[in-house]
């Protein structure tokens, strides 16, 4: 009986071990079921949404955008003066004595030294021959028509003194005008042929007759624009068979001309060489000797010269101002070139074509089309260094 009960207490006991055993692996697994639950829960938390940035435990990568910055420097710019900004003039005379005229001295000076009743000059840039400054007293005779020109050549006038007859020689002028004569005439006389008025500056000048400007090809055989004067007057009437084989004479004969591109820079210098010819006392004497009729005209030249070129370069400004303003921007197009304003001073500077868009500063602006200021010359060239 002790041994059974014994055996029965002992039962018990080993079932109350296994249940405390049991009720602690359950424990144990519901501990571990919750906290598994708390991680996943956490993990949810921590994944990334549309709404929410990811956390994670390394650092996130960052990009930053940086603003461009200008830098603003000041641009270093070179400045080449015209070649008509620094002349050195220097005076030259004629063998005799006669006459001096102030040129710059690239310039060479040839006197028309033939007679005194045709005496003039012709003055020519060196490093440009296209420059040209011609003056001359009187051109002549030119037959009034192709008639009197076939009769003279027919007879023995033609042969006058060995052929060198100028009435024959030189060619006739059916349109006694200063047009006319530079259409008609400058061809032989002057080597300057195709001439093409522009405009009139002024009718009826007291000394050029009509002063035109307009333009022609040079001897070297380029176009050259200019003004050009003479004054037409009937000389003789000479009537023959039936034709008038009496001639004109063309006084005072003005040519002041310079490639297009340079024109408006060069017209200034020349009315300067044109102002500066003075005649002596001697010349006028002389002169007088051959021709008393024509020497009125010489004196008073030789009175007012230094006023003449200025009367004539305020007509130049006055007048043809569109057509000017055309060639000039024309001529910069063709050579590559703008002008800029110096907006502090107000001289206007040649400048690469690009240079509005490259220069920064405010000091220099693009002249505006059809600006009249195309018509002032020029200050010098610019480039940014």
């Amino acid at each position: 009986m002790k041994r059974k009960t014994a055996l029965i207490i002992c039962c018990a006991m080993i079932l109350n071990l296994f249940c405390a055993c049991s009720s602690k692996t359950e424990t144990t697994k519901k501990t571990k079921k919750t906290k598994a639950k708390t991680t996943t829960e956490a993990t949810e938390v921590l994944e990334p949404t549309e709404e929410t940035e990811p956390s994670y435990t390394e650092e996130p990568t960052t990009t930053t955008t940086e603003e461009p910055t200008t830098t603003t420097t000041a641009q270093e710019i070179n400045i080449e003066p015209a070649d008509t900004t620094i002349i050195n003039w220097v005076e030259k005379k004629d063998s005799y004595g006669y006459t001096t005229v102030k040129v710059p001295d690239t310039w060479q000076v040839d006197f028309i030294l033939n007679d005194l009743i045709g005496y003039g000059l012709m003055a020519y840039d060196t490093t440009c021959p296209d420059r040209i400054f011609f003056f001359k007293l009187l051109a002549s005779p030119f037959l009034k028509s192709k008639a009197a020109h076939d009769f003279w050549s027919k007879n023995a006038y033609g042969n006058y003194m060995g052929g060198t007859n100028d009435f024959v020689n030189n060619p006739y002028l059916s349109n006694p005008t200063t047009e006319g004569f530079f259409t008609e005439c400058a061809p032989a006389c002057l080597n300057m042929p195709n001439f093409s008025k522009i405009s009139v500056l002024e009718e009826n000048n007291v000394l050029f007759g009509d002063l035109l400007e307009g333009t022609c090809t040079s001897p070297n055989g380029n176009t050259i624009t200019g003004v050009f004067g003479g004054s037409v007057w009937n000389t003789v009437d000479y009537p023959m068979n039936g034709i008038d084989c009496g001639w004109y004479s063309v006084s005072n004969v003005l040519v002041m001309a310079a490639p297009e591109e340079d024109y408006t820079n060069w017209i200034p210098v020349m009315t300067e060489i044109f102002n500066s010819i003075t005649f002596s006392e001697e010349f006028m004497q002389d002169r007088n000797r051959e021709w008393a009729q024509i020497i009125g005209t010489s004196q008073y030249l030789g009175k007012i010269a230094d006023q003449m070129g200025d009367m004539i370069m305020d007509t130049w400004n006055r007048t043809s101002e569109t057509y000017d303003i055309l060639s000039q921007m024309r001529s910069d197009a063709t050579l590559g070139r703008e002008r800029v304003v110096d907006t502090d001073t107000g001289d206007i500077y040649y400048a690469p074509n690009g240079f509005s868009e490259q220069y920064t500063g405010n000091r220099y602006e693009p002249l505006p089309e059809n600006d009249p200021r195309y018509r002032q010359p020029v200050t010098g060239t610019i480039n940014i260094v």
